[in-house]
């Protein structure tokens, strides 16, 4: 039982310490809490020299809320919560049978079954929890920690059920194993929920890498990656691709006139009038400067000169306001399809740029089709 608890404090310790970064997730805390109530509660259970009610009943309500903050952490990591309520009764569940097998009907048997099969219904939950949500890649270590846990906590109460000396156990099989297991489990845990994490801050540093920090469109090197594979699917299936390039007109005016700030934000009213056309499989990216290029697939040249026209029409119509200032912009726009231009993005991109320029020629906010 020692080796347990400095091993539950050493897990601790270590998700305590991931969390106290300051810009660690919510998930991350509760966690690290719900980790210390635990070793709080087994270092509880180990007094002999205490009352049996506060060696039983309160050491089990912790240890059961601590667990019940561990699984609230995996239920917001997988964007979803667990109430307090919830919380209440399940540490309320584990103080009152505990309180009745050591005051109303003492018995220890009874509590360390109830411990057993109770700690290992709350960690098989936890499983659950993060495998019905998460990639087995990257929570396969967690799941595997708990899923083991429960089994040994588990076994741990079943021996008890069938041993017929609970006060001589020490030296069983059963026990032993589970001796040995739990350490393991627990080392699993907390290192799984740490690859977790960093898990999702490397997804985070990767989308950030491929998106326009103004507009949140894709970046040039957005683009690349995910046109090379729009364009390998639409080739393979054969649908057509049309690409829209978008250029405000007149932009370094607009700049000039009313400041950087009212530029800034008319790239972003651009962008958000162009994401209302754009479907699931469409691509937006943000090309350089006030110039956009939008990706259709499926999509052939007609069908692809009326979205442009919608979008330029909005463009037109609506104003951008920013600090009691009303600024009206237009946009030109040049289109494309494969149809006309094969499957290669980066001619597509350089014959949409010259249809653009052939309607900033022709006077600027129209649409002209190459």
């Amino acid at each position: 039982m020692l080796v347990q608890i400095c091993v539950t404090l050493l897990t601790t310790a270590l998700l305590v310490a991931s969390a106290c970064y300051t810009q660690s997730p919510p998930e991350q805390r509760w966690w690290a809490v719900g980790n210390v109530a635990v070793s709080v509660g087994m270092t509880l259970g180990n007094f002999d020299s205490v009352p049996v009610f506060i060696n039983s009943a309160l050491s089990y309500g912790v240890i059961a809320f601590g667990l019940a903050l561990v699984l609230r952490g995996l239920r917001v990591y997988c964007a979803s919560s667990l109430s307090w309520t919830s919380i209440a009764i399940i540490t309320a569940i584990a103080v009152l049978v505990a309180a009745y097998y050591s005051v109303v009907e003492p018995s220890l048997r009874a509590r360390l079954c109830f411990s057993g099969f109770y700690f290992a219904l709350l960690n098989w939950i936890c499983a659950a929890a993060v495998a019905r949500h998460g990639s087995w890649r990257v929570s396969g270590i967690a799941v595997a920690g708990f899923t083991l846990l429960g089994l040994a906590l588990f076994l741990r109460g079943l021996h008890m059920v069938v041993d017929t000396d609970p006060a001589d156990h020490a030296s069983s099989l059963v026990i032993g194993l589970s001796a040995l297991v739990v350490p393991l489990a627990q080392v699993c845990i907390a290192f799984g929920l740490i690859q977790m994490v960093m898990w999702r801050y490397a997804e985070r540093l990767r989308r950030l890498s491929t998106l326009d920090a103004l507009t949140a469109a894709l970046n040039r090197a957005g683009l690349e990656v995910q046109g090379k594979r729009m364009f390998l699917r639409a080739q393979r299936a054969q649908r057509s691709i049309a690409v829209i390039m978008i250029d405000v007109d007149n932009f370094k005016v607009i700049n000039d006139s009313y400041g950087h700030p009212v530029g800034d934000e008319v790239l972003r009213h651009l962008a958000r009038v162009v994401k209302v056309e754009l479907r699931p499989h469409d691509v937006l990216a943000r090309f350089g400067g006030e110039e956009f290029v939008l990706v259709l697939d499926g999509v052939d040249l007609a069908s692809a000169v009326k979205v442009a026209e919608r979008v330029r029409a909005r463009i037109e119509q609506e104003a951008v306001s920013l600090d009691k200032l009303t600024v009206n912009y237009t946009a030109s726009m040049g289109v494309v399809c494969s149809d006309q231009h094969d499957y290669d993005l980066i001619r597509l991109i350089s014959a949409g740029d010259a249809a653009m320029y052939e309607a900033k020629r022709a006077g600027r906010n129209r649409v002209a089709a190459g």
